[in-house]
């Protein structure tokens, strides 16, 4: 059974995740389309910012603070939802640590399956590449996945 499967679904959340306000100034942000971490606030919420627009649509079946016992200071928040990308279904899971002083310090972005995530790195190349282009597979290297048979 797929993640998303163990929950029914749930209203779509009122505006932005909130954790969002409360991101730290030197957060790290760190996904599956991503080719390296990403450092900082501004440049998570414009990476953020980008990202949102390529969703057709969400359907969320998590989506609050995670209990957890462990060494560590803060909470954890879970989002997971469904949803497209031209026309491909891709699901997330989006793991936020929140600090002891209650800032959100590290987002963990999963998409999957691999295919739907590295269209997802290909789509967010062409979006912002001018800015964060180092971060995403390019389309050269896209085409090149393609032409060895990865998203047969």
């Amino acid at each position: 059974m797929k993640f998303n499967d163990t929950a029914p679904r749930l209203p779509k959340p009122n505006g932005p995740p909130p954790w969002l306000p409360k991101l730290a100034e030197n957060a790290t942000f760190q996904g599956a389309a991503l080719k390296r971490p990403v450092q900082g606030r501004e440049k998570i919420l414009g990476i953020l910012s980008e990202a949102i627009q390529l969703y057709e649509f969400q359907n969320y079946f998590y989506h609050g603070e995670v209990a957890y016992d462990g060494p560590a200071d803060g909470k954890l928040f879970l989002t997971s939802y469904q949803a497209k990308i031209q026309g491909v279904p891709i699901d997330c899971a989006v793991w936020v640590h929140l600090n002891a002083a209650g800032e959100a310090d590290s987002v963990l972005v999963n998409h999957y399956p691999l295919t739907s995530a590295l269209l997802f790195s290909r789509l967010m190349w062409e979006r912002v590449g001018d800015r964060f282009g180092d971060l995403y597979l390019t389309g050269p290297q896209a085409e090149a996945l393609e032409a060895a048979g990865f998203w047969s």
